[in-house]
């Protein structure tokens, strides 16, 4: 078993509570006490985990001290090793639990606000990249004052969460989940500034000023603006918990919700052939969910731990005991992007996804529309529907289109 996959055996029944918790979570309800206690479920989790770790650490230190002592022999340098790569092993696994708590956490976040408003919480404000994550929260200088200010702000009937138990709100301390626009607050804990403190609240207010304006130099982008989205998402979370279940029992299924895209699952260890699996798909785009959770790099897409119905089902799929994948069909998809007007080109590396192209008179180069790798990622992390997909393409690619031939009118 992956290491980071290593310690999950030993906290089911927490991954159990947690989910039935987070399931039960009602965010239209007047009563906080269910995010209170979940959250506090969550702060114990990774204290708890945080205090395994530095165990480790310090166990790991004395290891490597004496592996340096020059009277061992090879049989005890030998056995010294081992034990270094068992402790290194154990650290990686609640690593990994840290991040499955803040998966919970994400969770919690994504029930009370619209996915594609917490996208920003996620990167730098100033360029492309993620933000780091934050440090242990265990013995945090403000750490209780945070808290305070959560219960607070629940007494006052608004719903709030401390920003260090997610993994997709990289600013600020305490993040308001009232209202369609999530609020991230940086609670000082002195007096005193310094320029880290200065950088921290300058970049929430470049976030807060673009979601109250929709529009802003953000993210290392000039005039980066939000617009609506005009149809109702459409996805297909019941397939791929169809998927999961039929994995769980020993079967290897590929089930098509509709042409050009294929939800994949098998439980690990089946004897099944990967070629009759991927039978009819012409040019199979390819997106493995295992990898995604196990490289801890599901980002701020909608959160696994709302995806999955069942307790039984994520725990399944945070344990490596069932393999799922979402494909897609490149020949269909180029159909349907050619049913909207636009010749396509599918690159999904270096940031880029999608690339449209489309003659326009007037015009010396064709137009050319770029959607990013994170963006498209959505059809296989969020199992959008494909067919809503190219609906709302088709409505923002005319939008810019618009926005072009203006400027040329104008030029």
């Amino acid at each position: 078993m992956d290491s980071n996959l290593c310690m999950l055996k030993y906290y089911k029944k927490h991954i159990f509570l947690l989910k039935d918790k987070l399931n039960e979570l009602d965010p239209t309800s007047n009563d906080f006490t269910p995010l209170l206690e979940l959250q506090q479920y969550i702060i114990e989790r990774i204290l708890d985990t945080e205090h395994k770790i530095k165990i480790k650490k310090e166990v790991l230190s004395e290891l490597k001290k004496s592996l340096k002592n020059r009277i061992n022999t090879k049989i005890q340098s030998k056995e010294i090793k081992s034990k270094i790569k068992k402790a290194n092993n154990s650290i990686n696994g609640y690593k990994y639990l840290l991040y499955v708590w803040r998966c919970f956490g994400d969770g919690i976040v994504f029930k009370y606000v619209s996915k594609w408003n917490l996208k920003r919480l996620l990167f730098e404000s100033d360029s492309s990249e993620i933000k780091q994550t934050s440090g242990f929260i265990g013995g945090k200088t403000g750490i209780k004052k945070e808290w305070s200010l959560i219960k607070d702000a629940t007494s006052n009937n608004v719903p709030a969460i401390l920003c260090d138990i997610t993994n997709a709100i990289r600013h600020g301390d305490i993040c308001l989940l009232g209202a369609s626009d999530p609020y991230v607050i940086e609670v000082k804990s002195s007096t005193n500034t310094n320029k880290r403190v200065d950088r921290q609240v300058n970049a929430i207010d470049t976030i807060h000023s673009y979601l109250n304006n929709d529009e802003g130099n953000i993210g290392g982008v000039e005039g980066m603006c939000r617009v609506d989205i005009p149809v109702d998402e459409v996805h297909h979370n019941n397939a791929i918990n169809t998927v999961i279940v039929s994995a769980m029992n020993g079967e290897a299924i590929s089930l098509s919700p509709e042409p050009g895209l294929y939800y994949i699952g098998l439980k690990v260890g089946t004897d099944k052939s990967f070629d009759e699996l991927f039978k009819g798909i012409k040019e199979p785009v390819v997106y493995m969910l295992n990898q995604a959770k196990t490289d801890k790099r599901w980002d701020n897409y909608y959160p696994f731990t709302l995806s999955i119905e069942t307790p039984e089902s994520l725990y399944a799929f945070l344990n490596g005991e069932v393999f799922l994948l979402v494909i897609l069909d490149g020949v269909i998809i180029k159909e349907l992007s050619k049913a909207i007007g636009y010749d396509l080109e599918i690159i999904m590396s270096e940031e880029v996804g999608f690339i449209y192209t489309k003659k326009i008179e007037g015009l010396d180069e064709p137009f050319k529309g770029i959607a990013s790798e994170h963006y498209v990622g959505r059809l296989g992390m969020e199992f959008q529907s494909l067919k809503w997909f190219f609906q709302k393409e088709k409505h923002l690619l005319a939008e810019i289109e618009k926005s072009l031939n203006e400027q040329v009118q104008n030029a």
